[in-house]
């Protein structure tokens, strides 16, 4: 196993795919420019051959479904054991999957609940970006603040709180914030 490059953003992870074609790219869920579900949907769609290993602090159920959608080829914790990491990565390297099992019950879960009829993408499902606003306004941020530390708009932040409360059914933002902790969307 060889090392070829370390990347701080999304933006440096393509251009270090680009330069040293890596065999697995191991990514995690929060980078500074995009998230990492929306750089493993990109590297997916250019480079389908490369294996991706989600590697992060986050198991929240979106993030999952997410990553599974994707294609990722495994998902684990930053809390997993070093030995543990370094099987996963061997079992990816030949042609496996890995999900821990906490996780692998939710995906697993997650597909015995949905009926066989339902569409792929439910009305209520979260966008990335909508479940980290969630996690601010569950910290109490307000508009202005939320804006600033996504580096979006004020008027923005208003459209996701609109689109977050319609698709949970929440009738303000402590509602929202209440409905997500149950639905274990946020902790």
């Amino acid at each position: 196993m060889e090392v070829v490059g370390e990347a701080s953003s999304a933006t440096e992870a393509i251009t270090l795919v680009e330069q040293t074609g890596p065999a697995i790219l191991t990514l995690d869920i929060r980078l500074p420019d995009m998230s990492g579900i929306e750089l493993a949907r990109l590297l997916r769609q250019k480079w389908p051959g490369l294996k991706l290993l989600m590697l992060t602090g986050f198991d929240f159920d979106q993030y999952v479904r997410a990553a599974v959608r994707i294609g990722v080829h495994g998902y684990l914790l930053k809390d997993t054991p070093q030995d543990d990491l370094v099987r996963a990565l061997r079992a990816v390297a030949a042609g496996g999957a890995v999900l821990p099992p906490r996780i692998a019950s939710k995906v697993i879960q997650d597909y015995a609940e949905r009926p066989a009829n339902l569409p792929k993408r439910q009305l209520d499902e979260l966008t990335i970006r909508e479940i980290e606003v969630l996690e601010l306004l569950r910290e109490e941020f307000k508009n202005s603040e939320i804006a600033q530390r996504l580096t979006i708009s004020v008027r923005t932040v208003e459209t996701y709180i609109r689109s977050i409360s319609s698709k949970l059914g929440a009738h303000s933002r402590a509602d929202a914030v209440r409905i997500a902790l149950a639905k274990n969307l946020i902790r």
